[in-house]
């Protein structure tokens, strides 16, 4: 960079910039032109001067983003010398410059994580939501990084402001923040146990961000690393600084030794066991719900929608209506008709629920509040359509019984499509076998 423009960078003089610009025109686009390099921006930056650097990003918005030789950009730079006014701005002006990543993956909110200035972490929170979501090269976020460097209040501010996300797929994400594994399958609460030497960090830091930590519902307690240690495991072995007495409470919030815990299925042999006929059964589901589109999905829940309630509705309004009697009412019409209706009506409300549930994408928490919501209904249902019934008893009983074979039919159904390909499959081997064997005889 050209000397001269370094110090009007420096001293905020706009005047002797635009007089270096009038020397030579392309001074800006020369320094844009190189990928990694120290523009003016970031002197701006590091000397904190506002109005320079929006006269910078004015005519030069790309560099705010750009990395200078030492792989930080300008707001790296501004959070390093803690002028917060002008990391304000910059955030007011773009908050996703707080997740620019630079040297070793490192954002600068994770600097302001590091440096401990809780106000201007919950800004870049409020501003930016998805920057806590940021991972350096190491693997850590920004739980590791206020663990890692004894910051206890930031710790409480991640962890409150986690618990308290609302935007779409805040429960994933707040699990995968919590249980977050850096390279050496270490997640904040190991780290926090590793934290154990008392000379190392501040009084009482280590039992404050255990504790911070356990509260959080989310974090997954018997975690593995890469050393096969779990959170209990790196408690016990801490020798003669160990706290026996923080080592029972943490047992009874249910942290395990490894040794206790179950042996982990491996991935592939997931693959290698045999296809069970659940297993079948789930993956026709998962297939049908990939191989129907976003649009065709949608017409066939407003169809099954419809088909639900009009055959709840005709429960409890059947053609020709009831006759009223002092302890309820029963059909107007024959019990013949009643029955082919009862039985084509609910057939007919068993298939729209259990398209419905199958439609719904999987893994969805619709899908469980589904199953409970279409629990009800059919119980619902049933009673309404006993009620009305000549006999209440023996069609309740009935209903339930046909709530019971309906999905049992379903599975025997596809008992015997995979019984038979499994048999024509067996056959075309044969068939195979025998004609290498022919082959093999003319030769």
């Amino acid at each position: 960079m050209d000397p001269r423009l370094q110090h009007a960078a420096e001293t905020g003089s706009i005047n002797d910039f635009y007089a270096l610009i009038d020397e030579n025109p392309y001074i800006l686009d020369n320094i844009n032109a190189v990928p990694f390099v120290n523009t003016p921006l970031h002197v701006a930056a590091a000397s904190g001067n506002i109005p320079f650097a929006m006269e910078m990003l004015n005519l030069k918005p790309s560099f705010a983003r750009k990395l200078n030789t030492s792989g930080y950009s300008p707001l790296h730079l501004a959070v390093e010398k803690d002028h917060r006014e002008f990391i304000t701005w910059m955030l007011w002006l773009d908050p996703g410059l707080a997740r620019v990543k630079g040297r070793e993956g490192i954002t600068p909110f994770h600097l302001i994580a590091v440096k401990g200035d809780v106000n201007l972490v919950a800004e870049c929170l409020k501003s930016c939501p998805e920057c806590i979501q940021d991972v350096s090269v190491n693997g850590h976020n920004a739980l590791h990084l206020a663990v890692m460097n004894d910051r206890f209040e930031i710790l409480q501010v991640l962890t409150g402001w986690i618990q308290r996300m609302s935007q779409r797929d805040s429960a994933s994400i707040e699990s995968d923040i919590l249980n977050k594994k850096d390279l050496s399958h270490n997640t904040p609460l190991h780290l926090a146990a590793y934290k154990e030497d008392h000379q190392a960090k501040p009084q009482f830091f280590f039992s404050f961000a255990v504790k911070r930590l356990l509260e959080c519902q989310r974090v997954k307690l018997n975690e593995v690393n890469r050393d096969d240690l779990t959170f209990l495991d790196i408690l016990k072995n801490q020798g003669q600084s160990r706290d026996l007495d923080l080592e029972q409470v943490v047992v009874k919030t249910g942290c395990k030794e490894a040794a206790s815990l179950p042996q982990l299925e491996k991935p592939s042999d997931q693959f290698k066991s045999p296809v069970t006929f659940l297993t079948h059964c789930s993956i026709g589901i998962r297939r049908l719900r990939s191989d129907t589109s976003e649009e065709g999905r949608a017409v066939f829940l407003i169809i099954c929608t419809l088909i639900i309630t009009s055959t709840y509705q005709t429960a409890l309004q059947p053609p020709g209506g009831v006759n009223q009697s002092e302890g309820g009412g029963t059909v107007v019409m024959k019990q013949t008709f009643f029955i082919v209706l009862w039985v084509s009506n609910t057939i007919g409300f068993c298939c729209a629920l259990l398209y419905t549930f199958c439609l719904l994408p999987i893994g969805s928490l619709f899908t469980t509040w589904f199953f409970w919501i279409g629990a009800s209904l059919g119980v619902s249902y049933a009673l309404a359509m006993a009620v009305i019934s000549p006999n209440p008893l023996l069609f309740l009983c009935a209903a339930f019984a046909l709530y019971l074979l309906f999905p049992m039919y379903l599975l025997i159904e596809i008992f015997i499509a995979l019984r038979l390909s499994h048999l024509k499959a067996a056959v075309n081997r044969m068939l195979v076998t025998f004609l290498k064997q022919r082959g093999t005889l003319r030769i």
